[in-house]
C-alpha cells in the first residue's frame, strides 16, 4: 500500500509555528500486521520542513499521518497498539 501525507502545512512539535519550508522529501515503511496470511507493506511519502522560527532550537521537522505514524517509531500505530 503507498500512502503520502496530505493538508495544511504542519506546525513545529517544539514551538508550533506553522512550517513554510520544505527542507526534503523522505519514503519509510513503517512495520505492520500482515492481513491474514498476505504480508502487507506501506510506503509512506512525506515532507521534511524548517522551522524558520529564530528562538526555536528544532532545525527541521517531519510532517505525520493521523493515525499511522508518529515521531521516532519505525512501526505504525497499528502494530503498537
Amino acid at each position: 500500500m503507498e500512502a503520502a501525507a496530505c493538508g495544511p502545512p504542519p506546525r513545529c512539535p517544539s514551538c508550533r509555528a506553522r512550517a513554510i519550508r520544505v527542507h526534503s522529501a523522505y519514503e519509510q515503511s513503517p512495520g505492520e500486521h500482515p492481513l491474514g496470511v498476505t504480508q502487507l507493506v506501506i510506503r509512506l511519502r512525506g515532507l521534511r520542513f524548517f522551522c524558520d522560527r529564530p528562538s526555536c532550537r528544532r532545525g527541521t521537522f517531519a510532517e505525520q499521518v493521523d493515525g499511522l505514524s508518529e515521531q521516532y517509531r519505525r512501526s505504525s500505530l497499528g502494530l503498537k497498539q
